[in-house]
Formats: structure tokens, C-alpha cells, sequence
């Protein structure tokens, strides 16, 4: 009876240290995409691909690949798709999110959270003036809100280019 008991002990013993090791591998992945997000944040050269759109108005829309929003210094480039209302259409327009400007206002903030950001900046192209909001999480995934006078405001997740 005693041997059933120090089997199990052993046993007990031996899981316990096999997920210990394996939560300190996970902890130290962790930690270096955490420093990942965070060089490229402080650097502001960082790219987030969209992978869905979230209009005000009804569901959720996947989509597929070669939609980015890019930080690069002091530039902001956009390839995104635009689902909603307009409120005021530039002759030519082609309806999507896309620029290729300097940011004005930008801010990154930390949040309480380690590796995790709040990005804001402000982008104005012939036609549409935009406020970015972004919230970019220490695993790299983040929200893209978009806000314009003259659309409807719509958001976007995706995952950051690491």
C-alpha cells in the first residue's frame, strides 16, 4: 500500500515540474514578443495587417490578405476597405481608407498592461480628414478605429508584422 502511495507521489512530483518547465519556456516567449512589440512601438516603424472590418452597421466582415495599415517615422501609409455610410464622396473616389501622409498629433502611450499600447494620430488627405485610434496588445494583435467627419466611423483587427 505504502509503494501505491510513493507511485503516486512520484508521479505528482513529476507532473508538477513538467508544467512548471513548460509555463517558464511559455513565460520567456512571452517576454520576447512583449520586448518585439514594444521596440517596434517606440521606434514607430511597426505594421499591422487587417484580417476584418467591424462597420457600424452590421457584422463582422473577414477579409482577405493586403490590407495594412503602416507606421514608418512620422508617416502613416493605408490600404484598408471601407464598409458604411459617406456622408461626402470626393469626385474620383475610389471608397476605400488609403493614404500615404504624415502623421499629425501622434501619440503612443503605454497602458497598465506590460507590452500593451495606445496609439493615436491624426491623417488629412484631399477630401477626408481621419482620426486613428489604435490599441496593439502585447501578443500583437490590435484594433484600428478609424474616424472620419465626412464617413461613418468603422474599425479594424489584425495582428502586427513581427
Amino acid at each position: 500500500m505504502k509503494m501505491k502511495y510513493s507511485i503516486i507521489l512520484v508521479f505528482l512530483a513529476l507532473s508538477l515540474s513538467a508544467c512548471s518547465t513548460q509555463n517558464q519556456v511559455k513565460s520567456e516567449k512571452d517576454h520576447a514578443l512583449i520586448q518585439q512589440v514594444n521596440e517596434k512601438v517606440q521606434a514607430k516603424d511597426f505594421a499591422i495587417e487587417v484580417n476584418a472590418a467591424n462597420p457600424m452597421r452590421g457584422k463582422t466582415i473577414f477579409l482577405s490578405s493586403g490590407y495594412d495599415l503602416i507606421i514608418r517615422n512620422d508617416s502613416a501609409i493605408a490600404y484598408l476597405p471601407y464598409y458604411g455610410r459617406a456622408y461626402s464622396v470626393p469626385y474620383g473616389g475610389d471608397g476605400g481608407i488609403k493614404f500615404q501622409e504624415k502623421m499629425k498629433e501622434y501619440s503612443a502611450t503605454p497602458k497598465k498592461n506590460d507590452g500593451e499600447w495606445s496609439v493615436k494620430f491624426k491623417i488629412d488627405v484631399p477630401g477626408y480628414n481621419y482620426m486613428i485610434s489604435m490599441d496593439i496588445f502585447s501578443n500583437g494583435k490590435s484594433t484600428i478605429n478609424v474616424n472620419s467627419d465626412q464617413r461613418e466611423s468603422i474599425s479594424f483587427s489584425g495582428e502586427m508584422k513581427l
